[in-house]
């Protein structure tokens, strides 16, 4: 190793990236636990552009988009991870649509993918840790006020509750969808946990704190945040409160990502438009108070949470990956920038690979 060699403490991370024949691919990083510093190490090119990447396991599930209008492309991707290695184990095109997000059932037996452009819902089974063939669940048929984001439904991203059900956010319907299952993992629509959020809000991704009894929802087009009370299967809308500062900024801002500090205390958001990073803290009450914002670069596009102690945030337009520190409960504020920034070509998105690994190849 050298006398002078170092080694240190990382997290390893993923970032997917629009681009040409060239730069467009899997990007894989260090992130230094101790003082947030980035580290570009690994890139893969890939065929077409990334959407979605989403770790399950030892496994990884990315979605490309289909740029050659041809069956065969799109679909989901399951790759088997080894440190920053991603080897393809399973590839289940579908009539070649392109999907937006994917997730995986608790017991790990179904896999299910939205298709934001044809307000599809999809399912493969999962036999001995690889996809099957993908079914269609379900056809979403709504629309609400806006005449460019909402003439049909744009199902957006999936999460499950704490008791198991499957939360599909439609942005062009301005609905939070329920799902229960059947025996073989199929969804049943559940109509009276489902809701409306108010017309033009275009709800965007929902996130639950980690006692399961609270969730977060960001609306693209009202860049509303709206915290629910969840309790037997259903939402009471507790709070409303905007993403941004509408005195400070006049321009068309939409909420892009959303997180949650582990010990529920934070929620972090990342502003498209507006291009910052804000922290609200978490009363007892379970309201949020705006407490810190800083400026990111132009167009952050999603944005990850490291250790409790660092976010990192991708723009797209920008073309960077930068960190920031999470100090809680100072004085002078909750985020501080790291100084750590690095370019790549349009980052789209993002996922966590190993953590706390000890590595000696750093630079």
């Amino acid at each position: 190793m050298g006398l002078f060699s170092r080694t240190k403490t990382v997290d390893l991370f993923f970032v997917g990236c629009d681009g040409t024949d060239l730069d467009r691919g899997i990007y894989g990083f260090y992130l230094d636990v101790t003082n947030g510093q980035i580290v570009k190490k690994k890139f893969v090119k890939s065929l077409a552009n990334p959407i979605a990447m989403r770790p399950f396991g030892r496994f990884m599930n990315i979605t490309y988009r289909n740029g050659s209008g041809k069956d065969v492309d799109g679909g989901i991707w399951q790759y088997a991870m080894m440190d920053l290695q991603l080897g393809l184990a399973q590839r289940s095109p579908y009539h070649g649509k392109t999907y937006v997000d994917t997730i995986i059932s608790p017991d790990g037996k179904m896999c299910y993918g939205i298709d934001y452009y044809n307000g599809e819902i999809v399912s493969s089974p999962i036999v001995k840790s690889k996809m099957t063939k993908i079914h269609l669940e379900g056809q979403l048929s709504s629309s609400s006020v806006d005449p460019i984001k909402q003439s049909e439904s744009h199902p957006s991203s999936l999460c499950f509750t704490p008791d198991g059900k499957l939360v599909v956010t439609d942005l062009g319907g301005d609905e939070v969808l329920i799902y229960d299952f059947d025996e073989e993992g199929h969804l049943i629509f559940n109509e009276e946990a489902s809701f409306k959020v108010e017309a033009g809000s275009g709800p965007r991704k929902l996130i639950f704190n980690h006692q399961g009894d609270y969730a977060y929802l960001i609306n693209e087009i009202s860049s509303m945040i709206h915290v629910y009370h969840y309790e037997d299967g259903h939402f009471t809308l507790v709070q409303s409160l905007s993403s941004y500062l509408k005195e400070e900024y006049d321009g068309q801002n939409m909420p892009t990502d959303l997180v949650l500090s582990e010990d529920d205390d934070y929620l972090f958001v990342t502003n498209k438009g507006d291009d910052t990073l804000v922290a609200f803290a978490i009363d007892e009450e379970h309201q949020i108070k705006r407490v810190d914002c800083l400026e990111v670069d132009e167009g952050p596009s999603c944005l990850q949470l490291f250790e409790n102690k660092y976010l990192v945030v991708c723009s797209k337009a920008a073309g960077t990956v930068e960190s920031f520190e999470i100090r809680a409960h100072e004085r002078n504020g909750v985020l501080f920038e790291t100084q750590s920034r690095v370019s790549i070509h349009s980052p789209t998105c993002i996922a966590l690979g190993k953590t706390q690994v000890r590595v000696t190849n750093w630079s």
